[in-house]
C-alpha cells in the first residue's frame, strides 16, 4: 500500500434533495438533506482533489435545487482548513461533469484536470433530459467545466494517474463516469461518487443487493459498474452521504 490519505471536503449541502434521485425506485417524495462532497487525496507526490464541487446557492436555487452553504464551505475556505489554496492542487479528477461536480474548476489554475473522453463527447451533446445537469449549450447556458478547458487531459478508460491512485470507469450514471481507487495503508478506497451516491445503494434495501441511481443514462451499465465495484474489494465511499463527512481522514 502507498499511505496516501483521503479527506472528504464539504463544499455545501442540498438542503432537501428527493431521495428517489438517488435510489432508484425508493421513498419518492422523501426529502433529505445531502452533502457535496469533494476529496482531497493527499500523501503522494502531488495534491488531488476529487471533484470541484457546485455553484452558490443563489446560482442553484435559480437553475438546479436549493443549496446551502456556510462560509465554512465556501470551496477556497474548506481548503484553508488543511492549510492549502486552491493554487496548490496539482491534479483534479472530475467524476463526471454535471454542474454540482465541476462548477469550480476554473479555481484551481494550476492543475490538470482528468475526464474520461466519454464524459466529454455526452457533455457536449447530452439528451434533452439531462441537458440542465451539464448547463448545456442546447438550453442556452455556458456549461462551467469550459472555463478550464485549456487544462482539461481527456483520458480514456482505467489509468493510474499518480503512484496509488487509478481512475476506472464506471458508467451508469453517466456514460463517462469515472470513480478513483486509493491505496492508503489501511487498504483500498474507491471514491464511487455518484455510481453509488448513498451507502444504500451499496448495502441494499429489501430484495435488491444494489440500488441503482435514480438518475442515470444506462441502467444495465449502473448494475455492471457495481459488479465491478464488487471485484475491487475496495471500501467504498458515496457521493453525497452525509456519514462520509463523519470520519476526518481515510487512511
Amino acid at each position: 500500500m502507498c499511505g496516501l490519505r483521503i479527506r472528504p471536503v464539504s463544499f455545501g449541502r442540498f438542503v432537501s434533495a428527493e431521495k428517489s434521485n438517488f435510489t432508484y425506485g425508493i421513498d419518492q417524495g422523501v426529502k433529505i438533506e445531502a452533502p457535496i462532497v469533494g476529496w482531497l487525496i493527499e500523501g503522494g507526490r502531488k495534491r488531488i482533489l476529487v471533484d470541484t464541487g457546485g455553484s452558490d446557492p443563489e446560482w442553484a436555487a435559480k437553475y438546479h435545487h436549493p443549496v446551502a452553504r456556510s462560509p465554512e464551505e465556501e470551496p477556497v475556505t474548506a481548503l484553508q482548513r488543511f492549510g492549502l489554496s486552491p493554487l496548490d492542487i496539482d491534479l483534479v479528477v472530475n467524476t463526471h461533469l454535471h454542474w454540482d461536480h465541476c462548477f469550480n474548476n476554473d479555481l484551481f489554475a494550476n492543475a490538470t484536470i482528468f475526464v474520461q473522453e466519454e464524459e466529454l463527447r455526452y457533455a457536449i451533446a447530452p439528451l434533452p433530459c439531462h441537458a440542465v445537469y451539464y448547463e448545456s449549450w442546447e438550453i442556452g447556458m455556458t456549461p462551467p467545466w469550459i472555463k478550464s478547458i485549456g487544462r482539461i487531459k481527456a483520458i480514456k478508460g482505467q489509468r493510474e494517474i499518480e503512484k496509488g491512485v487509478t481512475v476506472i470507469p464506471l458508467p451508469g450514471h453517466t456514460p463517462g463516469f469515472q470513480g478513483v481507487l486509493v491505496e492508503a495503508k489501511s487498504g483500498r478506497f474507491l471514491i464511487a461518487g455518484d455510481a453509488c451516491p448513498l451507502f444504500e445503494n451499496w448495502r441494499g434495501r429489501f430484495h435488491q443487493k444494489y440500488i441503482p441511481p435514480g438518475i442515470h443514462v444506462n441502467l444495465f451499465d449502473c448494475y455492471q459498474t457495481f459488479e465491478k465495484l464488487e471485484a475491487l474489494g475496495a471500501k467504498i465511499l458515496p457521493g453525497h452521504d452525509k456519514e462520509v463527512l463523519e470520519t476526518l481522514c481515510y487512511e
